[in-house]
């Protein structure tokens, strides 16, 4: 189980980055220090350094004279050169400190309670990228028949070298399983914009804090779900219908039967999974996709014995948790699941 009880730790590395974990937002300890960096203008460097990552040379490959009016990134803290594409004026660098500077000043101009946060922030390939989540742990509920509870989270995603949009994530988060529960009205759950110098950092995460308070409008239904009935045959039935029905040509061709089979040998696996805590319901299912739309790497083995990677080693985690994500949308807000919704408990 994932402990939301706050707890300070020191800043450690972590793979090719940093990680450090406290109960403060404004608490900037791990951008301050790591990830401070700078655009410089190319004609401005006096000297182009190679760098060593993982025990193998780069060379920095940069020319002045044809890079006239681009900037290079240069660690505040080291002066190291941290790549070698240039970015043009029109980049507006958004450093992470003050990214989350101006996180923790909206915050705490808002309605969320920001007195008993867990923060967990994440430094990534030498500093260049950064994710900062925030557990809000007053925002919680028990529902009935669960062993843990669902905390309200900010995921917020920021990049220095046009790596990464901005982006924020907000919604809510099952402890025990780790899953980032998804409900209909995208909008103001995710909110994505590119480094440019219309980029209003204030503006979007006062959306994402919609998407919290939107959530504790959304106990009644998660109660609903836990119990209204539903079996493995009518789970079966509602991926047939959505999320599982393939949309390319061989389909539209009417080859085969138009469903992604081993996308449905999945999700009803992770049923059976679900079933064993929560009972033949709704919210089983439901906490099936969203299994499924949080842990986007995970590996699994089927009846047969052949084992299976549910995502791409090499694609990149919250791009594709924002396309599940996406994608569980499309189940809970479709006519088959809110017929269910109406049904009685066996």
């Amino acid at each position: 189980m994932l402990d939301l009880v706050p707890t300070n730790s020191a800043i450690r590395p972590s793979g090719d980055g940093w990680e450090y974990r406290h109960n403060d937002i404004a608490d900037l300890s791990l951008y301050e220090e790591h990830g401070r960096v700078s655009k410089v203008p190319i004609d401005a460097l006096t000297s182009y350094p190679d760098r060593t990552v993982n025990g193998e040379v780069i060379r920095d490959i940069i020319t002045p004279t044809r890079l006239k009016g681009f900037s290079a990134l240069v660690n505040d803290v080291t002066g190291d050169l941290l790549q070698t594409r240039p970015v043009g004026d029109s980049y507006n660098l958004v450093p992470h400190h003050k990214l989350f500077d101006a996180q923790a000043e909206k915050l705490s101009q808002g309605d969320l309670p920001i007195e008993d946060v867990t923060v967990t922030d994440r430094l990534l390939d030498h500093g260049l990228r950064a994710h900062r989540t925030i557990h809000f742990n007053s925002l919680s509920a028990t529902i009935e028949g669960m062993a843990d509870r669902v905390v309200c989270r900010m995921d917020v995603f920021n990049s220095v070298d046009m790596s990464w949009s901005f982006q924020i994530f907000s919604g809510a988060y099952r402890d025990l399983c780790r899953n980032t529960l998804v409900f209909g009205g995208a909008k103001a759950y995710h909110q994505k914009r590119k480094h440019t110098k219309n980029l209003s950092v204030g503006a979007l995460i006062s959306k994402a804090a919609m998407g919290l308070e939107f959530w504790q409008n959304n106990r009644d239904q998660m109660e609903l779900w836990r119990g209204r009935a539903m079996n493995s045959q009518q789970f079966a039935a509602l991926l047939a219908e959505t999320i599982c029905r393939k949309r390319d040509a061989a389909a539209d061709a009417g080859q085969g039967d138009g469903i992604n089979r081993r996308l449905m040998n999945y999700l009803l696996h992770r049923f059976e999974e679900e079933e064993r805590e929560l009972g033949r319901s709704m919210w089983a299912g439901y906490n099936a996709l969203t299994h499924w739309s949080t842990h986007t790497d995970t590996e699994w083995t089927d009846t047969d014995g052949k084992t299976w990677q549910t995502g791409k080693k090499t694609a990149r985690p919250h791009m594709v948790a924002r396309q599940r994500a996406d994608a569980v949308r499309t189940v809970i807000e479709s006519d088959r699941w809110r017929d269910m919704e109406g049904l009685a408990i066996a």
